[in-house]
């Protein structure tokens, strides 16, 4: 099983608008890449600053088996800079094409995407999720720890979701993390 994480690239957002104390984000983000090792599942994510990258620390320090990176290598306009420093996480990069692809394809990647904080690009990714499900036929689940958010997600997107699950505690998670 694979398990996609998304999440803000500035932690303190979970800080300052979801009220999480430092050291409970950071508890959230060892615990969560914990039970994904535990849990024996694949994690995609795209390497770079912010709670995905945390989470994949953590999911290595535990054993994890394999990080995959949705890296857009195709990408002339924005480039890959930025992420250069953080690319040594993946245990293996896949070309996703540029950054839009990457913002319309990488919540729809896995089985279960796990949302923890929120940013411009993570409703990006979110939004696209309509069209997987409506066009595409997908399933995947999105899991949005709604304890690093500063409020649920506006009903008009709600209402695209069809499997949105919002969670409070890593208990929470496990039963998605079942094959």
């Amino acid at each position: 099983m694979k398990v996609t994480i998304i999440g803000c690239g500035d932690i303190t957002k979970i800080h300052r608008f979801a009220g999480m104390s430092e050291s409970e984000s950071n508890d959230l983000v060892d615990r969560v890449g914990k039970l994904l090792a535990e849990s024996n599942v694949e994690i995609v994510l795209v390497p770079a600053r912010g709670i995905p990258y945390e989470v994949a620390k953590a999911y290595k320090k535990y054993g994890g088996r394999k990080v995959i990176g949705a890296v857009p290598f195709d990408d002339v306009e924005f480039g890959l800079n930025h992420i250069a420093e953080y690319r040594h996480i993946s245990d293996e990069d896949v070309n996703i094409g540029d950054w839009y692809d990457l913002n319309g394809r990488i919540a729809s990647w896995s089985e279960v995407t796990v949302c923890i904080g929120l940013s411009a690009g993570v409703i990006c990714d979110i939004a696209m999720l309509k069209y997987h499900y409506k066009y595409k036929g997908s399933d995947t689940k999105l899991v949005v720890f709604k304890n690093t958010i500063s409020q649920p997600l506006p009903k008009e997107l709600e209402e695209e979701l069809k499997h949105l699950h919002y969670i409070t505690s890593v208990d929470e998670l496990k039963p998605f993390l079942r094959s």
